[in-house]
């Protein structure tokens, strides 16, 4: 894919990453699940579980100081579903030809049979976020992506029985064909990428650089 014009913008706080003011602590608890235990918060909520999986619950108020070490779970989590921008939150799918734009690692492949944590990015946000993240100014490149389906999360792992409540290990990446997926407190959404293909975009060679 070419062609795609770009251009710099005043620095904005990506629609993805956390604030410390939307943390949440709420208490977790055991609850009977087919034969089984699943955990869940004491005072379930509607949208707790996603894709049959506990999520992490915060806030939505964008409240606090900006936390570029973290992401905001149920937005993470909307970006991925609904192909949108991290940055911008607009969407990140091409009209004219129905692919999604992704900045990833330039090590990725491009053979389309990867996951990754990192949502999409628009053509028009790729510049800001490559310049504001000297992980990606160093490691980012851009592609396409044909489509998307969810592979799994990145989570932190309970063990039934074992009180108190505190993760037996953390940042685990897991396929939702996972034995102990119902063991788990969802922190991120993994999407497998299919048909990858790397993208050329037209831009000033500074955003690069």
């Amino acid at each position: 894919m070419t062609g795609a014009k770009v251009s710099q913008t005043a620095f904005r706080y990506p629609y993805v990453i956390g604030w410390t003011g939307e943390t949440q602590s709420p208490p977790l608890k055991w609850v009977p699940h087919r034969g089984g235990l699943r955990l869940s918060y004491v005072v379930p909520h509607r949208d707790d579980f996603r894709n049959d999986v506990l999520r992490l619950r915060q806030g939505q108020t964008r409240a606090g100081r900006p936390d570029f070490r973290t992401v905001n779970t149920l937005r993470q989590w909307c970006a991925m579903e609904k192909r949108l921008c991290q940055v911008c939150a607009r969407s990140a799918v091409d009209r004219a030809t129905g692919r999604i734009w992704w900045l990833l690692s330039s090590g990725h492949g491009g053979d389309g049979d990867g996951y990754t944590n990192a949502p999409p990015t628009c053509p028009a946000c790729i510049p800001e976020a490559i310049s504001q993240c000297s992980h990606l100014r160093r490691n980012a490149a851009v592609f396409t992506v044909g489509d998307c389906s969810p592979y799994g999360v990145r989570a932190d792992v309970f063990v039934p029985y074992l009180p108190p409540l505190v993760p037996f290990e953390r940042n685990a990446i897991l396929a939702f064909d996972d034995y102990d997926m119902h063991h788990v407190l969802a922190r991120e959404l993994l999407m497998r990428l299919h048909d990858v293909r790397p993208a050329v975009m037209e831009s000033d060679a500074s955003w690069t650089a």
